[in-house]
């Protein structure tokens, strides 16, 4: 199982810090065409960004991935035309904006002839790709080619477009609509940027309540938030001997009558432990 607990982000035209963002520990990198590149340099920095990604990735490096700009404008046109133009691809797309499942089946048809292994991690922002998540999520199920792999929460954005905060009680109605279509989906759901690198007690705090949520990553913009990030997604010593524990209860006791530290275990408490396995990193 591919881990996709963190997402780091870098300006596209920052390519020499690209050995730095490999070395990262992040479970995936991004550099970044929309937001990280001003509009005036965006057609300086396709070329030069998109060199670096040539070449299969090694054992133990993070995915490599692209943010390019909205599918629906020229920016982001001109953003596809050139990972088509590209032998070697990123690893994944990042898509921002997506309102619509047709956004992106669209786009994975476009890359399907060219890149049909590549990753489509779709950026949730507004009201309307909230309503509408459950759709989208699951909008390249069934398809041959490119396929979504994690359902990301664009929270600064989706605030904004609101007008709301981004505290808990603001964000939660979209969080948990995430969550569930991801869910829904059978792929990760990857919440957005905790923006105080200096505020280690609010990120901790943060990352478990979404975790707790079923959420299965979060992004960043900064290193050192990595650590944190990642203990929040990634199963304790004790919670992987209660899920070892659990399915041999339930190996050995198919009738769902097995107790595991008192409390019955049945098919639903068996699928949780199985959950918990499959988060264990390589």
């Amino acid at each position: 199982m591919t881990l996709r607990r963190s997402v780091l982000f870098y300006p596209a035209l920052s390519t020499e810090r690209w050995d730095e963002a490999m070395n990262s520990g992040a479970d995936m990198i991004v550099f970044d065409l929309e937001d990280g590149t001003v509009p005036a340099r965006r057609a300086e920095a396709r070329p030069k960004i998109l060199a670096m990604y040539g070449g299969a990735r090694g054992a133990g490096q993070p995915l490599r991935l692209l943010r390019v700009n909205n599918p629906r404008a020229e920016g982001g046109i001109r953003d596809l035309i050139a990972v088509l133009d590209c032998a070697d691809g990123p690893d994944g797309l990042i898509l921002p904006k997506i309102e619509h499942a047709e956004e992106v089946r669209w786009v994975a048809d476009l890359l399907r002839p060219k890149h049909p292994d590549m990753e489509l991690i779709v950026l949730i922002e507004s009201p309307r790709g909230v309503k509408n998540a459950m759709e989208i999520a699951c909008s390249t199920q069934g398809i041959d080619g490119p396929q979504i792999t994690c359902l990301f929460l664009g929270t600064a954005d989706f605030s904004a477009s609101i007008g709301s905060d981004l505290g808990w009680d603001a964000l939660a109605h979209a969080r948990a609509e995430t969550v569930l279509a991801a869910q829904e989906a059978g792929i990760d759901a990857m919440d957005g940027v905790w923006f105080d690198p200096s505020d280690e007690p609010g990120l901790i705090d943060e990352a478990g309540r979404i975790a707790a949520m079923g959420f299965t990553g979060k992004a960043s913009y900064d290193q050192v938030q990595i650590g944190n990030i990642h203990a929040a997604f990634t199963p304790t010593l004790d919670q992987l001997d209660w899920a070892e524990r659990v399915l041999a209860a339930a190996a050995d006791d198919p009738l769902g009558t097995a107790r595991v530290d008192g409390k019955m275990v049945n098919e639903s408490i068996a699928r949780r432990a199985r959950r918990i396995l499959d988060r264990r990193p390589a």
